[in-house]
């Protein structure tokens, strides 16, 4: 719990209960502002002492008004100087003027080597009442209190930084009132500090217990009795808004059951409009839906078509043929009739069909032939294209970091390109684990073995997924020689291990990426950028 939160706490246990403990505890918190104050401004301690009174007198008697965020520092410090005034006004000036010089030396503790900083003291309490509740309460806990910067800061609700700037800006602006009334030197911030230091002023001992002894006790009151007190309390301007805000009650509530009665009724007046929209749509739609039925009742009554008698034949067709597949497969023998169009072979002869045209192509998609011979669903083709598509292009990948390449020139005007790429090794052989271990988990070993046969094939062909397997195990060299030729397109040889290509423009499908990547911007240097690889028609 906070500074401010605590006085407001005793203060509700002084009202609602009479805690006379309470109540001294604010006494003793407070009353070396309250007294200091006096003596500051009186310069008489018996004044003093009785203004002090006064003030915790007049605590007391209004502690029920206090709110929660209310400032009991900055309270008690502008009744101080209220009961202050109040005293002046009853002593001649005579006594005041004699008082003040008698005790000047005794009251303050100003310095008399500093009578720059002592002009300054009788104007100090003007020049606080001139600053907001929250910038007063700040400075009278800070210097007159004696508070640490983080109870100032507990006591206003802030932090410890914040609490510090705004101390910082209060002395500024007592600063500016004294220079505003003629007072050009020691008007700095850290003066107006110095100032409020040295008018703070002990109280006497004996002075808290008087106080405490001489408090009242607070007057019980509940119900309606402490609705009726509060309210006695209010001030004229609080009084006015209260009996406003009574007499506008009534016609509050009025208008708010009438505003919202208006607007139910606009509500209501909407909600008729849609529903009433919306019985149209549905009766116009439920004419087209029964003029629809009409048309396809009589469609359903009229003779069938040409196209229609031929589809449907043909569907029966399809069924008959269907049920005389299914019944020649489950049935013992292995013999199979001539006019079907369909053959049976045994697995182990299937096993061992070679086909020459391949299972799947550079980017992995299947050829339609390997998904009819396997039957796949769309979802087990995606699946089968995505991990192809995956191992072919991780070799590629594979391979383009671990290439090296060299180039030269014949005596005869030749350029060559060498690209040797190193035994991919362990890292591409646990790829092709992994895509043979799913394809057999979704194609069984027999359709495995029918998809990945290009990559163990022995051919003449370096396209990616024809020699992705060998790219694993051993190194490979790649070479591209061309010659150019001034009367028509450049002579071109491409090999690879033994295998050497060079009639013709070479199919850009039968040279992996890697590769293409490293040959087209050495051609590019020898001004050649076309005719040598042909794009594959779509």
């Amino acid at each position: 719990m906070n500074t401010a939160e605590h006085d407001i706490e005793l203060l509700r246990k002084f009202v609602r209960q009479g805690h006379q403990a309470s109540f001294a505890g604010l006494v003793q918190r407070h009353l070396g502002l309250v007294y200091g104050t006096a003596a500051r401004r009186l310069r008489d301690t018996a004044a003093a002492e009785e203004i002090a009174q006064d003030a915790f007198l007049a605590l007391a008697r209004s502690a029920w008004q206090f709110a929660p965020d209310d400032s009991l520092p900055a309270w008690l410090h502008r009744v101080t100087i209220l009961k202050c005034k109040q005293w002046t006004r009853g002593e001649s000036r005579r006594r005041r003027r004699e008082q003040a010089a008698a005790q000047l030396g005794t009251t303050m503790k100003t310095p008399d080597e500093q009578p720059a900083l002592r002009a300054l003291v009788p104007l100090l309490d003007e020049a606080l009442l001139s600053l907001s509740e929250r910038d007063r309460a700040a400075l009278l806990l800070r210097y007159i209190e004696s508070r640490s910067l983080r109870e100032v800061g507990a006591s206003l609700g802030v932090g410890e930084d914040a609490a510090q700037k705004r101390v910082a800006a209060a002395l500024h602006r007592i600063s500016l009132f004294f220079q505003r009334r003629g007072f050009r030197t020691a008007t700095t911030a850290a003066a107006v500090a110095a100032v409020l230091e040295q008018a703070t002023t002990s109280a006497p001992a004996a002075l808290l217990d008087s106080i405490i002894a001489a408090s009242p006790a607070p007057a019980a009151a509940t119900g309606l009795g402490l609705l009726l007190t509060r309210l006695a309390g209010l001030t004229r301007v609080r009084t006015v808004g209260l009996c406003l805000a009574l007499a506008a009650t009534p016609i509050t509530w009025q208008w708010t059951k009438t505003h919202a009665a208006q607007t139910k009724a606009t509500a209501l007046e909407s909600s008729v409009a849609v529903a009433r929209g919306r019985q149209g749509d549905s009766a116009a739609q439920t004419q087209r839906l029964r003029a629809e039925s009409a048309r396809f009742q009589a469609a359903l009554a009229a003779p069938p078509t040409p196209d229609i008698q031929r589809s449907r034949a043909a569907a029966h067709a399809l069924a008959g043929l269907r049920r005389r597949i299914l019944g020649l497969l489950s049935a013992p023998a292995d013999s199979w009739p001539d006019d079907l169009p369909f053959v049976r072979v045994p697995r182990w002869a299937f096993k061992n069909v070679h086909l020459n045209d391949q299972a799947f192509g550079p980017k992995g998609h299947l050829a339609e032939w390997v998904q009819e011979a396997l039957d796949l669903s769309p979802d087990q083709k995606a699946v089968v294209e995505s991990d192809l598509a995956e191992h072919l292009d991780y070799i590629d990948r594979l391979a383009a970091s671990s290439a090296s390449e060299t180039n030269w020139a014949s005596p005869d005007g030749t350029f060559h390109e060498s690209v040797t790429v190193p035994a991919l090794g362990q890292e591409a052989q646990i790829s092709e684990d992994q895509l043979t271990t799913n394809l057999v988990s979704l194609l069984g070993p027999d359709g495995a073995k029918l998809v990945l046969r290009p990559l163990y094939s022995q051919n003449q062909w370096s396209s990616l997924e024809r020699m992705a397997h060998d790219m694993v195990v051993q190194p490979q060299e790649f070479s591209l020689s061309v010659k150019p030729n001034p009367s028509g397109p450049p002579t071109v040889s491409y090999g690879w291990q033994f295998h050497v290509y060079s009639e013709g423009p070479i199919p850009e499908k039968s040279v992996p990426p890697f590769l293409m990547e490293r040959f087209q911007p050495w051609l590019r240097k020898l001004g050649i950028t076309n005719g040598v690889f042909s794009r594959p028609q779509p």
